[in-house]
């Protein structure tokens, strides 16, 4: 065993560890299972069931004898609305019409006017004695205004959803006054419907034949209308007016046309014209002016003379004269002022005619401008006269369409006037006829069994499940890992069953790892340790503080336990009872309180004079120590941190006993001296709140917070933990018998 010279350990505050949970905590969030709850309150709500039907009998009966109600109905088919002429106008015919006629029909079945005149009907006396006897006075006067107001609570009416019957029920205590009633309210609203009818079908009547004359007023205006305007403009025919309209805009359409393509051709020559005349290199006549030019008497003459001249010349040449004769020289000055002369008159007889030729084709073409004019004021006139003939024929039009939807609308109503007239007699004129009367009811309508006894049923196991959910929510007790789970950032270690509920049935909790290794309660034990031992050799501790968050949460039944399964897993354990309050360890291990740890603080002993041993050679137990060294305030100084730091370099597992963290300070000033803290909550004891208040003040101390233990878990919710009690236990036993075989 090594002895290290001891150290004093330096309390590290919260904020100074990395990764260490926040003592920040979040609202919980209440979670329930309905299958659980089903199966944790089952027979309560069996319980519950059996007395909802036992008050849902019990009610029936008394209902039935008390204020027991009897209906007495009467069936009204309302017949289709193509049935009845005095609808022809209407939107009766449509659904929405059917179902407005259908309500209003019944709401008057329940009106004033109808129960006071059936409450006024004789024989009440002797048919519903019990009913009219309420409205009766000492004088056998009748209260009709009381027995109308019972007849508006007692009498109802209203359509039946998807067709044409409309149902009227009298509800009364007494079968035959219900009955009778109910005959009597038909009677007067069948009274009333028929006197109602006859009054309509005469106004009708009368409305239909006033529609008839107006509409036939209306169709002679309209005709004369159309009279007045043939008349007035002679169309006898419109559509022979209308094509002779045509024709003649067709024809000075054409002629127009015709004098545009002249136009074109004089605009053409003109500029032709025009081009010859502004030539630059002179004027190039035209061929037929230049033939016409020398046709000329002027231009003849004098190409007569200039021929003669010319022959003379020659002759004069014959007989041998020269060129420079004198004669022949006279005779060519002739020739050529013959020739000058001719160019001249030539030019100026082409000029002449030319201009001539000129003014004519302008004067043409300024006829045809003004023929044209005439054509297109001819066109307007057309096209006028054709849009007033297709106004005056749209009017005609007008007046022949409104003439006919008129004689239609007339027609129409003659029908609705001739069909009235013959259905007026008929015995079916009215649209309500009575489908099924009122018979003497068999069955009382109230209360019913399968109604009044279900409903009971339902009451009283919904309000028990009501209470059951509303319990669980308001419940903050912890009473398994899911309860300590909606505690943020708060691990669970593990649980520990209930001793009773361990089928080995351990003699002492305390030590039922010892007196039980098989049993489920060892188990667990087991399954903890794992947990513990990986987590503290995971992070290099050696000392762990059990601190118990109440009084009898079981935080030294867990020591014991721990201690015992450490111990058998080849790990050196040391136990320390630091509960100087309510030491219970060395009583546990059959061994002497003292000398133990106060003593040792006190210097009174030392640790090989305190430590005891077991008769397991890897486990060792430190008990509290003589009373008179208890000293509270010990625990938490630096002694104690040295006397710890001793312990954890000779043992493996130092594991410390402490007072409920509730009732005393001793765990939090422990805490900040040892490696790390496991927090006891028995189930059905703590609550959520004090858990997380727990856990925060552990979490802020130097010790590493592992997690909550659950103790004491009872497998009453669902009761899965039970079958799976059972089931290991039986594994086991089985295991060990097949072992000793």
């Amino acid at each position: 065993m090594s002895t290290a010279a001891p150290t004093t350990r330096p309390i590290v505050p919260q904020a100074a560890r990395p990764n260490s949970p926040s003592s920040a905590s979040q609202k919980p969030v209440q979670t329930i299972d309905p299958i659980k709850l089903f199966k944790k309150y089952f027979w309560l709500l069996v319980v519950s069931g059996v007395i909802g039907v036992a008050i849902g009998v019990g009610s029936f009966l008394a209902l039935r004898k008390f204020l027991p109600r009897y209906d007495a109905q009467v069936y009204f088919k309302v017949l289709p609305a193509t049935t009845d002429p005095l609808e022809v106008t209407t939107d009766t015919g449509t659904e929405k019409g059917l179902e407005r006629f259908m309500a209003t029909q019944a709401q008057t079945m329940v009106s004033d006017k109808v129960l006071d005149k059936a409450v006024r009907y004789p024989g009440y006396q002797t048919n519903a004695p019990d009913w009219i006897e309420e409205f009766t006075g000492a004088n056998g006067s009748i209260d009709y205004s009381a027995a109308i107001r019972d007849l508006q609570e007692i009498v109802t009416s209203r359509p039946i959803a998807k067709s044409d019957f409309i149902v009227m029920t009298v509800s009364y205590m007494e079968p035959q006054d219900a009955t009778f009633i109910a005959q009597k309210v038909r009677e007067a609203y069948m009274s009333e419907l028929s006197s109602d009818t006859d009054n309509l079908q005469d106004e009708r009547r009368e409305s239909l034949s006033r529609s008839i004359q107006n509409l036939v007023d209306q169709i002679e205006e309209q005709e004369r209308a159309r009279d007045r305007i043939i008349t007035e403009n002679q169309l006898e025919s419109i559509e022979a007016k209308t094509s002779e309209a045509s024709y003649v805009l067709a024809g000075f359409i054409q002629e127009r046309s015709v004098v545009q393509d002249q136009i074109t051709m004089l605009i053409t020559q003109q500029q032709e014209y025009e081009r010859v005349l502004s030539a630059p290199g002179g004027t190039i006549y035209p061929e037929d002016i230049r033939t016409a030019a020398e046709s000329h008497p002027l231009v003849t003459q004098t190409m007569s003379t200039l021929q003669q001249l010319q022959a003379s010349d020659r002759s004069l040449e014959k007989q041998g004269l020269g060129n420079k004769h004198p004669v022949r020289v006279n005779i060519q000055a002739q020739i050529d002022g013959l020739r000058e002369e001719l160019d001249v008159t030539r030019n100026q007889i082409m000029s002449t005619q030319f201009n001539g030729m000129l003014d004519t084709l302008r004067r043409s073409l300024l006829q045809m401008r003004a023929r044209e004019e005439q054509f297109l004021d001819k066109i307007d006139e057309a096209k006028e006269r054709l849009s007033e003939l297709a106004k005056l024929e749209q009017e005609i039009n007008e007046h022949d369409r409104k003439i006919e939807s008129l004689g239609e609308r007339r027609d129409e109503t003659q029908f609705a006037l001739d069909e009235l007239n013959t259905i007026a007699g008929m015995e079916s004129s009215d649209r309500v006829q009575v489908f099924q009367r009122e018979k003497l009811p068999d069955n009382m309508a109230f209360p019913r069994a399968i109604i009044i006894v279900p409903a009971g049923f339902m009451l009283f196991v919904g309000l028990t499940a009501g209470l059951i959910v509303l319990r669980e929510l308001l419940d903050q007790r912890v009473k398994g890992p899911a309860d300590v789970a909606m505690i943020p950032r708060t691990p669970v270690l593990g649980i520990i069953p209930l001793a009773s509920e361990d089928p080995s049935r351990p003699e002492r909790p305390e030590t039922a790892f010892h007196d039980r290794p098989t049993g489920i309660m060892a188990e667990s034990i087991r399954q903890l340790r794992e947990s513990v031992v990986k987590k503290m050799q995971q992070a290099g501790h050696r000392s762990v503080l059990v601190v118990p968050a109440t009084p009898e949460s079981g935080a030294t039944t867990l020591v014991t336990n721990l201690s015992e399964a450490s111990a058998r897993a080849d790990l050196k354990t040391l136990v320390i009872d630091a509960n100087l309050r309510r030491p219970r360890i060395h009583g546990l291990f059959n061994l002497e309180a003292n000398p133990g740890l106060v003593d040792v603080l006190a210097g009174a002993a030392t640790i090989e004079d305190a430590i005891c041993t077991t008769d397991n050679p890897k486990l060792d137990v430190l008990t509290v120590g003589s009373a008179e060294h208890r000293v509270f305030e010990r625990m938490v100084t630096d002694p104690m941190g040295e006397l710890l730091a001793k312990l954890e370099s000779r043992y493996d597992m130092v594991i410390l006993d402490t007072a409920p963290a509730i009732v005393a300070g001793d765990a939090v000033g422990l805490a900040q001296r040892c490696g790390a803290t496991i927090l006891v909550a028995r189930a059905m004891n703590e609550k959520r709140g004090t858990i997380a208040r727990l856990k925060n003040e552990l979490s802020d101390t130097r010790a590493e917070f592992l997690g909550v233990l659950i103790n004491a878990v009872r497998p009453s919710a669902g009761g899965y933990l039970r079958k799976n009690y059972r089931e290991a236990h039986a594994y086991q036993q089985k295991g060990r018998k097949a072992a000793k075989a």
